[in-house]
């Protein structure tokens, strides 16, 4: 079963098109799922993917250390490329070249000079 906020973080993730938007879904995804990460399975049952088997770690926690791994490594990814636009939004306004935008109903004309 899917819930709402399951579904909303699919259709964000098949529609972003961009670098940066992907890494924020999947970012998004990431932290959305780790809470929800849970031991599917009572002591003594057989056959639970979380099941524990003595001493280490447990797959539940393996997959969590792994998730707060990504989600560290997707948030300085995120964190560079917001850096990365302020720079060249800073750089472009520094230029102090106009900017200007063509506006109309069709491709018409436009790209011809």
């Amino acid at each position: 079963m899917i819930d709402r906020v399951a579904l909303i973080l699919d259709i964000f993730a098949k529609r972003a098109m961009t670098r940066e938007g992907k890494l924020q879904v999947e970012l998004a995804q990431h932290q959305y799922l780790l809470p929800r990460l849970a031991d599917n399975g009572a002591p003594g049952e057989i056959g639970r993917r979380y099941r524990y088997r003595g001493p280490g770690e447990s797959q539940l926690e393996t997959d969590r250390r792994l998730i707060e791994k990504r989600i560290h490594r997707l948030s300085a990814e995120v964190d560079k490329i917001s850096q990365q636009r302020y720079q060249y939004r800073q750089r472009r306004q520094k230029s102090g070249i106009p900017i200007i935008a063509l506006v109309g109903y069709t491709n018409a004309g436009k790209s011809s000079y």
